[in-house]
């Protein structure tokens, strides 16, 4: 088990160096979109790549694979694909929620300047606007056609994750190793509350939807092993090195070295890798677990829908409200103080089933979110953030959901 041990240490070395120093909590932000012909129909690899080209401008770095054009970045935000043609951008960390917002919707107007001559149109929704995922093809890269086989195998909804799902994920610094158990706990408590303020798939496999929160119904059938919420989570020694060892101990699925990507099914990253496993293997280990909270050199939580840019700059100040003050956190801790893994998966559960009337750890879903906002609205200083934060207010107060609302805009 020396290879075990030298490959822990190296996770646990990369999660150290990941702590920002105390002080201010920087937030990054991804979100991804549907892009669709102005019929709905969706739009293929090829079509996509000339959307990105025209996105990309002289000041931006190109990304390629194996020849192939796959995205690009520049100093504010990187855009990227997922599986089915999803375009997603990624916004490097900043200080605040109106920096976040300001490079969100700058990235938007130009996306629509873009897209308008093309006669296509973006959507941030949870699920694909008019298509069932089975007729959504993958792009053509080898790291996805691995996972849907395996996924197909493991759960039932793999298929309906890859190809017609999209998010928004909000990322949080931390400054210790215990920093990091305090708010990895904390966000993977409040993530059956996250995935009903964030519900918003009014359609579901071409067809009207009414059920709460399908997209975490989908991610809870994928595949138990690298999705919902880590087993270890309430372990008394719960830390990096514990997170390090489970992910290291799990089946990796899809190994990269270098440049080559292959198939390993089952294998762990512990018997895929030698001993001596580099950044780069370490972050691509990482990025093939998809829990509900995921920690790489910042703790990411992956739980929300994407949704209009009024509802992200809410939720992206509520989290930063939460998780910038301890004091929020241990509140959250002591509230949910004898919560398990399974009170949480359970919980989750129960919103899918019953939005609002949910039960959740006991107590009501509407009213545990009006808890959560108003530990929110106290740690907001300013009248600008509280306002951000009005149309959550505003949807708990209805006991609504995005859903109902039918926003299709970006």
């Amino acid at each position: 088990m020396a290879n075990l041990r030298k490959q822990k240490d190296a996770l646990v070395a990369y999660f150290k160096a990941g702590c920002k120093p105390e002080g201010q909590m920087r937030l990054g932000l991804e979100v991804e979109h549907f892009v669709t012909h102005t019929d709905q129909s969706p739009v293929d690899f090829e079509e996509i790549g000339r959307v990105m080209q025209a996105l990309q401008q002289s000041e931006d770095v190109p990304v390629m694979q194996d020849g192939v054009f796959v995205g690009f970045y520049n100093d504010a935000y990187s855009v990227s694909l997922e599986p089915a043609c999803q375009l997603e951008v990624s916004i490097w960390p900043q200080d605040n929620v109106p920096q976040l917002m300001s490079v969100y919707e700058l990235f938007c107007e130009r996306l629509r300047r873009v897209l308008a001559p093309m006669e296509m149109r973006a959507y941030a929704l949870g699920y694909h606007p008019s298509r069932r995922a089975a007729s959504l093809p993958l792009i053509p890269k080898k790291r996805y056609e691995v996972m849907d086989r395996y996924f197909q195998k493991r759960g039932h909804h793999g298929v309906n994750m890859m190809r017609a799902t999209a998010s928004t994920q909000v990322s949080v610094d931390y400054f210790s190793e215990q920093d990091f158990v305090r708010k990895y706990r904390v966000a993977c408590l409040i993530t059956p509350l996250l995935a009903l303020l964030t519900d918003n798939a009014p359609i579901y496999e071409g067809e009207a939807n009414h059920a709460y929160s399908v997209r975490t119904s989908i991610w809870n059938d994928v595949d138990a092993d690298r999705c919902g919420i880590p087993p270890v989570l309430m372990d008394p020694d719960f830390g990096f090195e514990t997170y390090a060892d489970y992910v290291l101990q799990k089946p990796l699925v899809v190994s990269r070295h270098g440049q080559r990507t292959e198939g390993v099914g089952r294998k762990s990253a512990f018997e895929v890798y030698p001993s001596a496993i580099s950044r780069e293997e370490i972050e691509h280990v990482l990025s093939m677990f998809f829990f509900d909270v995921r920690l790489k050199n910042y703790i990411e939580i992956r739980v929300g829908d994407a949704m209009p840019a009024a509802f992200i700059a809410g939720y992206v100040e509520m989290l930063r409200a939460i998780f910038s003050s301890p004091a929020a956190q241990e509140g959250v801790l002591r509230h949910y103080a004898d919560a398990t893994v399974e009170a949480i998966e359970a919980a989750k559960l129960g919103v899918c089933r019953n939005g609002y009337g949910a039960q959740v750890y006991g107590r009501r879903a509407e009213d545990e979110i009006a808890w959560l906002l108003a530990q929110a609205k106290s740690r907001i200083p300013t009248p600008e953030g509280r306002r951000r934060l009005e149309p959550l207010v505003a949807l708990a107060a209805r006991k609504t959901t995005i859903r109902e609302l039918k926003c299709y805009e970006f």
